[in-house]
C-alpha cells in the first residue's frame, strides 16, 4: 500500500533519474567525437633524402584545416512549441447529467423510494450526480 501512496513521489524521480542519464551518455558521446575531430596534422617527408640537397632545403608541409562555416542569419524570434510542467488542473473531469428528468425537483425521500427498485447502473448514476451537485447523505447511503 505504501508503494501507491509513494508513487506520486518515486515516478517523476526515476524519470528524471533516467533522462539526467541519458544526457550525461549524450554529453559524453558528442565529447568524444568533437575530440577526434580535431584536424589531424599532416606531414609529407620523403622516404629518401636527396644527396645534392642540403638538408636546409627540406620543406615540412602541413595542410591547413579548412575555414569554419560561418553561423546562418534567423530572421525571426524562437517560439515555445511545447511547455513542459503540471497543468493547473491534471484530473480527470467527469460530467454527469441528471438521472432522469424531474430530478433535481425531487426531494430526497423521493429518490430513495426510487431508488430501491432501481438497477446497479442507475444506482451509480444517481451516485456520481449526487457527488457533484447536492451531496445529500441519504440519498448517497441508498446508493451503495
Amino acid at each position: 500500500m505504501t508503494s501507491l501512496i509513494t508513487l506520486p513521489i518515486r515516478l517523476p524521480l526515476e524519470i528524471t533519474w533516467r533522462a539526467a542519464k541519458l544526457g550525461v551518455g549524450v554529453v559524453r558521446a558528442v565529447a568524444g567525437l568533437l575530440e577526434r575531430d580535431e584536424p589531424e596534422r599532416v606531414v609529407w617527408v620523403m622516404e629518401e633524402e636527396p644527396r645534392d640537397v642540403a638538408p636546409e632545403a627540406v620543406v615540412i608541409v602541413e595542410e591547413e584545416p579548412p575555414p569554419a562555416p560561418e553561423p546562418r542569419h534567423v530572421d525571426s524570434e524562437p517560439t515555445l512549441s511545447y511547455e513542459a510542467g503540471p497543468a493547473e488542473d491534471p484530473g480527470a473531469t467527469i460530467h454527469v447529467s441528471a438521472p432522469w428528468d424531474g430530478y433535481d425537483r425531487m426531494r430526497a425521500a423521493d429518490i430513495v423510494d426510487r431508488l430501491r427498485v432501481a438497477d446497479d447502473a442507475t444506482r451509480a448514476v444517481v451516485r456520481l450526480y449526487e457527488q457533484q451537485g447536492k451531496a445529500r447523505s441519504s440519498v448517497l447511503a441508498a446508493t451503495g
